[in-house]
């Protein structure tokens, strides 16, 4: 690998490595909604946005955000309105009686900053420092984004539905399809909008859940 691939990878393990001290001295210091909130500014601020400045801005050009599609990728939307529709029945429906006006706007707010600055980060800085290497891009990017989410685990006096195993399988199947559709047309439009969308309602469902709001 080459020093910006290699220095890539090395920041996604810091950052998995920081975040399993930070995430449960945070939340079990500040209580858990606080200390779940300021862990999320933590990784936005020490892995997401240096990663696009580094390794994304200025070296990839304008169709990594285009929305257009070659023609035999046009099922890209539908299969991505297909995912969305069962991430909402089996995450949000047997929970609606718990639902708040007030737990939506919170999620919506933290996942339409943390899906686009994702999927920018995530598979756009590793679409663009492995661009050469394509299939090793792919595959360490997927592992790396779906670890990330093992020290969300740990935070203190937060409960995830379906525990852990749901927290981290659920990333890496995602993770999977949407690395599969950023790698295959080139852009993280469509799977920005996916990402923000699917944020929202398990973010709905975990504020309430865990009374945020």
């Amino acid at each position: 690998m080459s020093r910006p691939q290699i220095a890539l990878v090395v920041h996604a393990l810091i950052l998995i490595g920081a975040l399993a001290f930070i995430v449960p001295a945070l939340t079990r210091a500040l209580g858990s909604p606080t200390g779940y909130l300021l862990s999320l500014l933590t990784y936005w601020l020490g892995f997401c946005l240096p990663v696009i400045a580094l390794h994304v801005r200025g070296r990839r050009g304008p169709h990594l955000f285009s929305e257009r599609l070659a023609w035999q990728d046009w099922f890209v939307p539908g299969l991505l309105l297909l995912q969305l529709g069962v991430v909402g029945l089996v995450a949000v429906t047997p929970h609606t009686s718990m639902l708040t006006t007030n737990g939506a706007m919170l999620a919506a707010l933290i996942g339409v900053i943390n899906g686009p600055l994702e999927e920018t980060a995530w598979r756009g800085g590793f679409m663009t420092r492995f661009a050469d290497r394509p299939r090793l891009g792919f595959w360490l990017g997927w592992v790396l984004f779906t670890l990330w989410h093992a020290p969300l685990a740990l935070s203190h006096g937060i409960v995830f539905e379906g525990g852990w195993m749901a927290l981290v399988g659920g990333a890496a199947a995602l993770g999977l399809l949407w690395n599969w559709i950023a790698w295959r047309t080139g852009s993280v439009f469509w799977t920005s909008i996916a990402h923000t969308l699917t944020n929202v309602m398990a973010f709905w469902v975990l504020f309430d859940g865990n009374g945020f709001v």
